[in-house]
């Protein structure tokens, strides 16, 4: 193993694992990903995969959709299924500032 690398992203999670692929798909060689145990096994593990783009913040809800597209072109790069199934939900307004 490496002793040192110009970025060293810590935790193999769902955003550590993007920003390694983001800086790698941005040129940048000479990185690293460190992982204390299983890769995805902390929080993202925790998650339940839920994956939509509905959200007040329509920022959010872009990073959302950009995230949904993502899976589907690391599928295509890589030729392996990502097991993404977008199944779609229900919110509910629970009270009037919601409803509006």
């Amino acid at each position: 193993m490496k002793n040192s690398a110009q970025v060293v992203v810590i935790g193999g999670g769902v955003v550590g694992a993007s920003v390694l692929y983001h800086l790698t798909k941005a040129g940048w060689t000479d990185v690293m990903l460190l992982e204390r145990a299983e890769y995805t096994a902390g929080s993202t593990w925790h998650s339940a995969g839920g994956m939509h783009t509905l959200n007040g913040d329509p920022n959010v809800a872009k990073l959302q959709q950009y995230t949904i597209k993502l899976y589907e072109e690391i599928e295509k790069e890589s030729g392996m299924d990502a097991s993404m199934h977008i199944t779609g939900g229900v919110m509910l307004a629970d009270t009037p500032e919601r409803m509006d």
